[in-house]
């Protein structure tokens, strides 16, 4: 969150905390989108499977 306080300079321990600050938001938002991205491919290989093997009969 000192990546986010404007009062002050980001020189010695602010400068360090808000670059470990900008560090932990990009990974955390990096997994968020990945864990997103993951369970929607997820879903559309079920839907898939299902469409071409349990309906359509295209595959044993």
């Amino acid at each position: 969150l000192i990546y986010f306080f404007f009062s002050k300079e980001h020189k010695g321990f602010f400068g360090y905390a808000s670059r470990v600050g900008i560090w932990v938001l990009m990974i955390t938002f990096g997994a968020s989108f990945g864990y997103t991205v993951m369970g929607r491919v997820s879903l559309l290989v079920g839907r898939l499977t299902f469409l071409f093997k349990d309906w359509l009969g295209l595959v044993n």
